[in-house]
């Protein structure tokens, strides 16, 4: 247990204050002064720490009345409770929980919620697990943010075969929690998330009330290209009405027959009215990835540059003849903007 000193956590013209424990391991435990005072502190960092309850970590912020940057990460609380990040003057958070023993695990059935109240938050980073849940709280300006999550279930080797074989009753627990995220984002601007969210979003019993993303331009996606993706990309561009970039990067190859309905019902009126630009990176020139490029070319009305940029692991004998054929066979689809350029990499 390390306890750290009334004098340093009471300086008065301290800026930047960074703390990491040394080493790998476990968190190391620290003990706080009852009394804190950082009245020009504008950039906190924690990291490889635990503390005895999170009373002292809201204690610590209040104590940072001009705040601007947080970063948390393989940070623990010893007893199981919600995480309470509030501040006004916050515009920059890092929380990382995937090293937390407490936060966003199940005891008895309750499980901690993270909880933010940060209305003047401009990036928003965050790397937890699947199960844990987020609480948002006066996110009034949140319309000027940027969301980058990524997103981990148990285990270290997540592929789409150990995902698939997880219990139905685990993927709804999930799809649950994902959805409850999109809801308490969906002012950003831009967003991000990690391979992975799209397939436990399918999973999702109310994905038909996806929430609509009224001021989201740019989306970045790490995705397997299956069935259950490809519907829930497209939920969430239907729902974007903005969106203006598109970028995709494909983490599995799949063979998978997604048949010619996965799209029934996702095309609207207008949509994709603004996008302009698509990138696929890591493209294996499967079915699937073609399907959900005529999906996009036939509903975006004012689209300019679609990039593909192939996998190393294409076969170099055959890779020209494998990038023309799909070339070939992606611009003979229809497409609803007559000014489109193609480049395939």
């Amino acid at each position: 247990m390390y306890k750290i000193p009334h004098q340093l956590l009471n300086c008065k013209s301290l800026r930047k204050l960074s703390m990491r424990k040394c080493g790998g391991g476990k968190t190391a435990g620290i003990t706080l002064p009852k009394s804190m005072c950082f009245p020009q502190l504008q950039v906190l960092c924690l990291v490889g720490f635990s503390v005895s309850n999170v009373e002292i970590m809201e204690k610590l912020l209040s104590s940072c009345p001009v705040l601007k940057t947080f970063h948390i990460s393989d940070f623990d609380v010893q007893t199981q409770h919600n995480l309470i990040v509030e501040s006004t003057s916050l515009e920059n958070l890092v929380l990382d929980t995937t090293g937390c023993r407490h936060l966003g695990h199940t005891d008895h059935g309750v499980t901690s919620v993270t909880k933010l109240c940060a209305p003047n938050l401009k990036d928003f980073f965050c790397k937890g697990l699947m199960t844990q849940e987020y609480s948002f709280g006066n996110f009034s300006s949140l319309g000027n943010a940027a969301i980058l999550m990524k997103l981990k279930m148990k285990s270290k080797d997540e592929t789409l075969d150990t995902y698939s074989k997880l219990p139905v009753e685990e993927k709804e627990v999930y799809a649950k929690s994902m959805m409850k995220f999109l809801v308490a984002v969906h002012k950003v601007v831009s967003m991000r998330l990690s391979f992975g969210f799209l397939e436990v979003l399918s999973r999702a019993p109310n994905l038909l009330d996806c929430p609509h993303f009224c001021n989201l331009q740019y989306l970045k996606l790490e995705m397997w290209f299956t069935r259950d993706s490809l519907r829930s990309i497209a939920y969430l561009l239907r729902n974007s009405p903005i969106i203006y970039s598109v970028v995709l990067t494909s983490m599995e190859s799949n063979s998978e027959d997604i048949g010619t309905d996965w799209e029934a019902g996702l095309s609207l009126p207008g949509m994709l009215s603004r996008l302009k630009i698509v990138e696929i990176k890591e493209v294996v020139g499967c079915d699937s990835e073609l399907k959900l490029l005529s999906y996009l070319l036939k509903n975006a009305r004012v689209l300019e540059e679609v990039a593909l940029f192939f996998r190393s692991s294409v076969g170099s004998p055959d890779r020209v003849r494998q990038v023309k054929q799909f070339r070939d066979t992606l611009r003979a689809l229809p497409t609803a903007s007559s000014n489109i350029k193609i480049m395939l990499f």
